[in-house]
């Protein structure tokens, strides 16, 4: 019977995909369990009739392709009531886009603009009379090489992909309104820098969370970080700082009531919770005013009043239609991926056309 080559972790990464276990996936292919595993481990060669068996999961070509364990430096809110189930949906969905987007990146050259690396040890100030780290000067940094002025950020979408970070909002099945326990995700892959953030979000929301995964990629970039070091703390403070400069916000954050948070919620892009936030860091508000406003918004804050519109990112449905013409319409098939994963991946309105060779955005 004739074998066919493939790697194990695809088939790990497959059966994570669709949430199965080994078990079931061992009844599927009309195989033992045991014999699952040694093929996960790479232990024994997956038969072509075992493949065949699985076909409305994949398809063929799947196997042709080199998927590895990438194991980047992700970050992404793992909540302790995460499941262990609810990982492995989570991340065989970021190993496959990963993998994707390094094919994908063999094929066209994509250009972009290199983001700063800040080295964090080198912004520690004397702040209100203690040595902290001063993110204020960083945002202001970040922004000046941005070429932003003053102000707020009107389109951050926009922003970041004139600059070649590849913006994606995912719509997992698994996750519902009542189950958000994601917010986003960042990476490199091959030095383009990649924000995947979870579509069922509020846009106030999306907007800080792709500020806040903006401080993932420019201040943890180094797989040598200190375990001394809150890389959350961290990048909540880079993205207060980053949408909402203290000069141009701070006089405006006091006294506050709901009715100047739903101003302030419009004019800055910001959701209220993190506007009220901002104005604790600042000083404006006592840590007694922060727990009262916590408690105030708490029964909205999963759907705050004045939700504001977004735009859709753009350049990854660039890249595919691209990729198709570069392919003769042949990516996608070379990808192996039933139409299920290619939407639960990238989303259904990514559908290739044909396209000029060079990326532009408008």
């Amino acid at each position: 019977m004739e074998n066919t080559a493939y790697n194990g972790f695809s088939l790990k990464v497959v059966r994570d995909f669709y949430g199965i276990s080994q078990s079931q996936f061992a009844k599927l292919l009309g195989i033992s369990q045991p014999v699952i595993s040694k093929l996960e481990k790479g232990d024994k060669n997956l038969e072509e009739i075992h493949i065949k068996n699985f076909s409305e999961y994949f398809e063929p070509n799947y196997f042709k392709r080199n998927v590895e364990n990438v194991n980047p430096k992700l970050f992404y809110r793992k909540l302790s009531s995460v499941t262990k189930s609810k990982l492995g949906l989570f991340e065989s969905r970021l190993n496959l886009f990963y993998n994707t987007i390094v094919e994908a990146l063999e094929i066209v050259d994509l250009e972009t603009q290199s983001l700063p690396r800040i080295d964090i040890d080198k912004y520690y100030r004397e702040i209100d009379g203690e040595y902290k780290i001063d993110f204020e000067y960083i945002a202001t940094e970040v922004r000046l090489n941005f070429g932003i002025g003053r102000g707020p950020i009107n389109d951050i979408i926009k922003l970041l992909e004139e600059r070649g970070v590849i913006i994606h909002f995912f719509d997992y099945d698994f996750i519902s309104s009542d189950n958000n326990k994601f917010d986003g995700v960042s990476f490199y892959v091959k030095g383009v820098p990649i924000i995947l953030i979870n579509n069922k979000i509020p846009n106030s929301r999306k907007v800080f969370t792709i500020a806040h995964e903006l401080g993932h990629l420019l201040l943890h970039f180094d797989d040598m970080i200190s375990i001394e070091r809150d890389i959350e703390f961290e990048a909540n403070n880079f993205a207060s700082a980053f949408l909402s400069p203290a000069k141009d916000i701070k006089s405006s954050l006091r006294q506050l009531n709901i009715e100047k948070l739903k101003s302030l919620k419009m004019e800055w892009n910001m959701s209220i919770s993190s506007l009220v936030y901002r104005a604790y860091t600042l000083g404006t508000i006592s840590q007694q005013t922060l727990r009262f406003w916590m408690m105030k918004l708490s029964p909205i804050r999963k759907n705050e009043p004045l939700e504001f519109e977004l735009n859709s990112p753009k350049l990854l449905k660039k890249l595919f239609e691209v990729l198709e013409e570069q392919t003769n319409n042949g990516f996608y098939k070379h990808l192996g991926f039933t139409e299920k994963m290619r939407v639960e991946l990238f989303g259904k309105d990514n559908v290739p056309y044909r396209a000029k060779l060079k990326i532009v955005l408008d």
